[in-house]
């Protein structure tokens, strides 16, 4: 079971679970496209669906998704945020 605060790998997220995005490994240039793209340390993210490409919505309060197709060049960690 996911508990709030829960770090994991972004892939690991199911259906609808959502994440604050704490750190990010790897390639800088990917680093730096990923985050142009709002998918920064800080971002909240919420997997629409897993897979690769993944399809994420990014932000709160905003209806913003992005295809994202994983890459073994960056690794993106998040805290879970689970619902009370």
């Amino acid at each position: 079971m996911i508990t709030s605060g829960t770090l994991l790998p972004l892939d690991q997220l199911r259906p609808n679970e959502v994440g604050n995005i704490v750190e990010m490994v790897g390639c800088p240039v990917e680093i730096r496209r990923l985050a142009e793209l709002g998918l920064g340390v800080g971002a909240s993210i919420r997997m629409v669906r897993p897979g690769s490409p993944c399809v994420l919505s990014v932000g709160t309060g905003v209806n913003r998704r992005l295809s994202l197709r994983l890459s073994e060049n960056v690794d993106i960690l998040v805290s879970a945020v689970v619902p009370q």
